[in-house]
């Protein structure tokens, strides 16, 4: 009897490792699981003082047309955030990724009020498929100058196309998901060229394009490969990228173990701002804090960079889930003693990057335009 016992455990410990690993792949959490793994062991960096930390959101801004959207966003939006400030009596910013793919030109004319206003800035966002390096030069020559008619991604170096950052559409940076969502294997390398300072497509949560690393800002090099965010090195004080060096700025990626709402395995939380409109729940807010995203050497200003498609979910991002989130980030994590709440845009979070991997110290609000100045204070630097 009791070799029967030890048999069914083991038999049932083996059926369990093959249903585990079964599911792991299925959903790509194979990909980051290491990493994950490896973070939990090593625990967060111990931090003198308060921790600065700096919250943005960037939107797959998908407008497309629909005239509700844009009311939303030009009206109902900005009644939300109003209420809100951080320690350095910043409004709440929204970095607008804007669909290259879907554009209306009066959408862009529609909104500059908000950029002007100091609600957010403009950057690109672009769903293509089977493209070569050639097209996919051509279409964003094409369209750039739309763009930058509105005052949006004007370009700070002679030479370059632009000053932009970028989130691919369906998370295919680089050819990651194949040639029905991308086709160019030297994408990075284009897009540096271009005048792209960094990438904020990830995470990518059950998707193939997840890098390996997770809850991190890295530097890629394009090797002419698919994919090759891959290899990469975390960002650190005093270690200058390089020139062929392309950033890699990730959003919060882990398994929440105090949120099992889902009753039969706990969240798997990526800072999305879904048309559920849970992101004003404190374990979700909570979980984002505890992923202490920071540029190594520098623990004490700390990143959480949420995501949104906020054109199809504008009930729930222009409503009381956003209101209830921005809430819980001024009531907890800014007193001025632990925490100093800062909110950020995608260029003003690049920037504070950047000034800590020249040694800067102190409060960051002091480098928002360490090096890309505000979009509207671009003209004649190229």
């Amino acid at each position: 009897m009791l070799k029967f016992l030890i048999a069914l455990i083991v038999l049932g410990a083996i059926v369990f490792c093959l249903g585990l690993n079964w599911y792991l792949k299925k959903k790509f959490i194979n990909i980051w699981i290491g990493d994950y793994l490896r973070r939990l062991i090593k625990g967060k960096p111990k931090v003198e003082g308060p921790v600065h930390l700096m919250v943005m959101v960037v939107d797959h801004f998908e407008l497309n047309g629909h005239e509700d959207r844009l009311t939303a966003w030009k009206e109902t939006y900005p009644r939300i955030v109003d209420q809100f400030r951080d320690a350095d009596g910043h409004k709440p910013q929204h970095t607008f990724f804007y669909a290259l793919d879907l554009l209306h030109e009066h959408e862009l004319e529609a909104l500059q009020p908000l950029v002007e206003q100091g609600y957010g800035e403009f950057e690109l966002h672009w769903h293509h498929a089977h493209d070569t390096s050639e097209t996919f030069v051509q279409k964003l020559q094409e369209v750039m100058p739309i763009f930058q008619k509105y005052g949006y991604m004007k370009p700070i170096e002679p030479g370059k196309l632009a000053c932009f950052s970028f989130i691919h559409g369906n998370w295919s940076l680089d050819n990651s998901r194949g040639s029905e969502f991308c086709g160019v294997d030297n994408e990075i390398q284009l897009l540096q060229e271009l005048g792209c300072y960094a990438d904020f497509t990830f995470p990518a949560l059950f998707q193939p394009a997840q890098p390996k690393y997770i809850n991190s800002i890295q530097y890629a090099v394009d090797n002419g490969c698919a994919k090759s965010y891959d290899k990469a090195r975390v960002s650190k004080v005093g270690e200058a990228s390089k020139d062929n060096e392309f950033m890699i700025f990730q959003g919060p990626l882990t398994i929440n173990w105090l949120d099992w709402r889902h009753k039969w395995h706990p969240q798997f939380e990526d800072g999305d701002l879904h048309a559920q409109a849970t992101h004003g729940d404190p374990k979700r807010i909570d979980a984002w804090v505890r992923q202490a995203i920071h540029v190594e050497g520098r623990p004490e200003w700390q990143f959480i960079k949420l995501f949104s498609h906020g054109a199809q979910d504008h009930k729930s991002l222009a409503g009381p889930a956003t209101a209830k989130m921005f809430s819980h980030f001024q009531n907890k994590y800014n007193d001025g003693t632990k925490y100093v709440l800062h909110y950020v845009n995608a260029r003003e979070a690049y920037n504070i990057v950047k000034a800590a991997e020249d040694g800067l110290s102190g409060n960051p609000n002091d480098y928002r335009d360490y090096k890309i100045p505000h979009p509207l204070k671009r003209d004649g630097l190229a």
